[in-house]
């Protein structure tokens, strides 16, 4: 049984009627950048989040970037984020002229606390808490460490779409297609309950304020015929959700009595990220067998604290697309099990 990891053309033609009509009446009309579906998302965005203002952007990274820059985050400060992370996390730091500072990560590889108060200097101006898999961070204390030194809070919440209340003063979300809520191509957004940063942040992602700038600003719009798809997939969101969860119930069962691996624990399931130290034999073995899954590793360019460099050797990425039937998953596990046996 061949199993893939994602399975973009399958969802596609679940919704491809209404996929259809939606596109030749965007193009029909010839409404392509920031017209009423991007407000219409931005709106529809706003109140799933349950907050105040959303605003479209062309990515997850440029939502961090924008949001970094907004609040004045430049050369000379540090920020502090989790070391296990995709790269763009870090990289909207970098591009902002600040100094990544990476915290360690606990057993289930969110960023751990402790070490972000053992990381606070006089140029800490910002934390950017990364929701990894779908799993919310320990936002009650690190709200109070935030509160405490007066710093900024940034939610990366590009992985957690779904999970529930988010604290910071801006929380980022991307649309990749193997998003939990994907488009048909890159995409992106902000939410906040602040209406300056959301007007300033409207200006930075069209030039500044084209055609007349205010401010010297980016190309990161969100453009219309993505917001009009995202707005019909947005609709299928907690069932989508709920899918995933059927998925890991179904490997947590099968899968709780192989001592060897750590299953997850998670809100919406981004990701099914098991720990294993043959990660690498049992990712092979999965290969041959036409499983496919990927490698949990993050690595860049600068160092990474020990329990990040740890999780880049042992994780592995389960397949959780919500189109995947259960004898699929339960084949997965039948060759997890065989492996360990």
């Amino acid at each position: 049984m061949k199993v893939s990891f994602v399975e973009f053309g399958k969802s596609y033609k679940e919704i491809k009627g209404e996929i259809l009509k939606e596109i030749d009446r965007v193009l029909s009309v010839g409404d392509l950048i920031l017209r009423d579906d991007v407000k219409k998302f931005e709106e529809n965005l706003a109140n799933f989040i349950g907050k105040k203002y959303a605003v479209g952007l062309n990515s997850g990274t440029d939502a961090l970037y924008l949001s970094l820059k907004v609040l004045g985050i430049k050369s000379g400060d540090e920020v502090i984020t989790s070391g296990y992370t995709f790269w763009a996390t870090i990289e909207a730091i970098i591009n902002c002229g600040a100094t990544p500072i990476l915290a360690d990560i606990k057993e289930d590889l969110l960023i751990n606390p402790e070490d972000i108060k053992r990381k606070i200097t006089t140029k800490t101006k910002a934390i950017i808490p990364v929701h990894i898999g779908g799993t919310i961070c320990d936002m009650e204390k690190i709200c109070e460490i935030t509160n405490f030194f007066g710093l900024f809070l940034i939610d990366d919440a590009c992985q957690a779409l779904g999970v529930g209340k988010f604290y910071g003063e801006i929380s980022c979300f991307s649309f990749y297609p193997a998003k939990i809520l994907g488009g048909f191509g890159d995409g992106g957004a902000i939410t906040t309950n602040d209406k300056e940063l959301t007007d300033k942040i409207k200006l930075l992602r069209n030039h500044g304020g084209k055609p007349h700038p205010q401010l010297v600003g980016y190309n990161s719009r969100l453009d219309n015929l993505q917001a009009a798809i995202l707005n019909i997939k947005l609709k299928s969101l907690p069932k989508i959700i709920k899918r995933r969860r059927e998925i890991a119930k179904i490997y947590d069962e099968k899968l709780k009595d192989i001592k060897e691996i750590l299953l997850p624990i998670s809100q919406v399931y981004q990701e099914y990220n098991i720990k294993s130290k043959e990660r690498d034999e049992l990712y092979e073995f999965l290969k041959e067998n036409e499983i496919e899954t990927i490698k949990g590793d993050y690595t860049f360019p600068i160092e990474v604290p020990e329990n990040c460099k740890k999780a880049n050797q042992e994780v592995l990425r389960l397949p959780i697309w919500p189109t995947l039937k259960d004898n699929q998953i339960k084949y997965i596990c039948q060759k997890i099990n065989e492996f360990y046996n």
